[in-house]
């Protein structure tokens, strides 16, 4: 009879281990507030359609950038990376500099699939015919980001790994926040110096927005080719430099699979946050804390596939679908489902007081947090498991995870979650509204 007790004790124990570490560091997405607040008031989304278009992927893009943390999280763990800017091995100096090459080549196709789909969705009036400001801006705003981040996303893992704590916890959720408001700031500080919009309004669709730029107007957008054109002198000297480098260009072929799934789904999310512009207006606490909400998302399979990836490598778990039947890995997703459903709970809770004052009946408050924690549940348990499957399948054919199940995941994270949010306004927020 003491056997079964002990084996229950010891799967609580697991679980709430496992919970609390979850709670505390998903508490770090609280930050993506802060995008949001950005968002809402430094990006005039009514008026300029594109830039949520391309708003939904260069947050995707962080996925990209996220894989250094994934990758330094096993390096440490398994002595391949010191917990030092000094002298580090030469695997530390592949994984930023082909880190910095995958976030270029995001950037660029980020630009490309942005302008062909405005091309394709947006009405005349509202799509841009010129594609420069869809080439210039991402390659601006990811290369800072990138530049900044891979520093950032280092100083973060030695100083959580010479604290004793496990850096596949905590680094992710804490980048994911900081990513979220760099990529958010440069955007918005981009979009502010080229202004690369007309003054002048027109009508559409009885919408009033401001007609595309011409002539002079694009003046500061074409200015800005040139540090656009540094950026990708930079990266060029980055390929050439490190070519023949084995971690670098493993890292690069198997990440570019990824790269290219994320500028996709990326723009897709984009599209996603287009059509649903309507609930994200009508009920403002949505777009305040609608960062915060993907990113917790995000988060939680990103230290899913941390935990599983290093596991997995260090030969813990057995890669097999099977395992998730072991107390170690099923108990390591329930606790990170709960402590995402509390964390999603309190965002809602904070991006609905934030709005308090432009929130007209106070009783939906209730309805928008039901709506973001259930996509919130069903958009982890689907990309959750998937995860779970993608990083078994590579390291069956000796494919490192890390170099594009994490940026995949990300992205598709983003995507369900901001589909979900959209698709249970539609369903259950805006009927209550009249629409």
């Amino acid at each position: 009879m003491s056997t079964p007790k002990i084996g229950k004790r010891l799967l609580v124990s697991m679980f709430f281990a496992m919970f609390v570490q979850a709670i505390i560091a998903l508490a770090f997405d609280s930050g993506g507030i802060v995008s949001g607040l950005i968002a809402r008031v430094a990006m005039n989304t009514q008026q300029i359609k594109w830039i949520l278009l391309m708003y939904g992927p260069l947050l995707a893009a962080r996925g990209d950038i996220a894989v250094l943390a994934g990758k330094l999280g096993t390096g440490l763990h398994l002595g391949t990376v010191k917990p030092s800017f000094r002298n580090n091995t030469e695997v530390y100096k592949s994984l930023v500099a082909s880190t910095l090459t995958i976030a270029m080549l995001d950037a660029f196709l980020v630009g490309i699939v942005c302008y062909i789909m405005n091309l394709i969705i947006f009405d005349d009036g509202i799509k841009v015919l010129n594609p420069t400001l869809f080439f210039v801006i991402p390659l601006i705003v990811m290369s800072i980001a990138a530049l900044i981040s891979t520093q950032i996303t280092s100083a973060v893992s030695f100083f959580t790994y010479k604290k004793g704590l496990n850096p596949d916890v905590y680094v992710i959720p804490v980048m994911s926040t900081v990513n979220n408001i760099l990529i958010t700031c440069i955007f918005a500080g981009t979009l502010a110096i080229l202004r690369p919009w007309s003054s002048n309004e027109i009508i559409v669709n009885d919408q009033t927005i401001l007609a595309v730029a011409q002539g002079r107007e694009l003046l500061g957008t074409y200015i800005g080719i040139i540090p656009a054109a540094l950026a990708i002198a930079g990266i060029i000297y980055v390929i050439i430099k490190n070519r023949k480098d084995y971690e670098y260009r493993k890292m690069m072929k198997e990440a570019v699979f990824a790269v290219f799934a994320s500028a996709i789904i990326g723009t897709i999310t984009g599209f996603t946050l287009t059509k649903g512009e309507v609930a994200l207006e009508e009920f403002p606490q949505l777009l305040i804390a609608f960062p915060a909400l993907i990113g917790t998302v995000v988060d939680q399979t990103a230290i899913t596939a941390n935990i599983l990836i290093t596991d997995f490598s260090a030969g813990i778990t057995e890669p097999s679908l099977k395992s998730i039947r072991k107390p170690k890995v099923w108990t390591t997703f329930a606790g990170i489902a709960a402590g995402g459903v509390v964390i999603t709970t309190l965002l809602s809770v904070v991006g609905s007081f934030i709005a308090w004052g432009q929130t007209e009946t106070k009783w939906h408050v209730v309805i928008v947090i039901i709506v973001t924690v259930l996509a919130s549940i069903i958009a982890y348990a689907f990309v959750g498991s998937l995860i779970f499957a993608l990083s078994i399948f590579a390291f069956k054919r000796e494919i490192d995870p890390d170099n594009f199940a994490i940026p995949l995941t990300a992205c598709l994270a983003d995507l369900a979650t901001a589909s979900l949010i959209i698709l249970f306004s539609f369903a259950m927020l805006l009927p209550l509204v009249g629409h």
